[in-house]
């Protein structure tokens, strides 16, 4: 756990929650796909060997790496504990062809910038190379205009890794502490008197 992973997961912990962050991501998610359904299928799978619904098996574990890389493991459980590849590829399945094709297209972009970088595809470079790259994505600037391609890939996965990640279990009660509901025994109202026009 480096000093630059938990400054990044602190700027995505920001990105969800800051600002109705989160909400609006709910709230721009597809009907079909959705947490509810994922939260359903892990139910019903339980016990049982996870398979992809429109990936493959290669471009599955090459996204569950790049998730990885987003939100790695620091004190809490990183991307692929939460199984964030899983929900993705749950979503793309229910996502309209051109979105589907757009999707893969950006896998092929991260294979072919890494042939092109490092003569190995991404699955196959270090951790360090592979960070190393999508920093490099991450980049509007980078190869432009080239580079335009991959660094839309990048914001769209970032996208849905950070909603998959903090709508999940390790998400929301891990990383945010998220306790649910609470009943009030007593409420004391606003500690800040005048705030809300209630001086006469």
């Amino acid at each position: 756990m480096t000093a630059k992973q938990i400054r990044r997961r602190d700027a995505l912990k920001t990105m969800a929650v800051g600002s109705s962050g989160l909400v609006h991501l709910v709230a721009s998610a597809p009907a079909e796909g959705s947490v509810a359904e994922l939260a359903a299928t892990a139910a019903h799978g339980a016990g049982k060997t996870w398979k992809p619904r429109f990936l493959t098996s290669g471009q599955v574990e090459m996204l569950a790496t790049l998730a990885e890389i987003i939100i790695p493991e620091t004190d809490t459980p990183g991307a692929r504990t939460a199984r964030v590849h899983e929900h993705i590829d749950l979503v793309l399945s229910h996502e309209t062809d051109q979105v589907r094709k757009t999707f893969l297209e950006g896998l092929e972009e991260v294979d072919r910038l890494s042939v092109s970088r490092y003569e190995k595809t991404f699955i196959r470079l270090s951790p360090q190379d592979q960070e190393a790259l999508l920093g490099r994505l991450s980049d509007p600037e980078t190869d432009h205009p080239e580079g335009a391609v991959g660094h839309r890939f990048f914001r769209d996965l970032r996208r849905r890794t950070v909603f998959a990640y903090y709508t999940s279990r390790e998400g929301i009660h891990q990383e945010l502490a998220y306790q649910g509901k609470q009943v009030l025994a007593e409420w004391e109202g606003c500690p800040h008197p005048g705030h809300h026009g209630d001086e006469g």
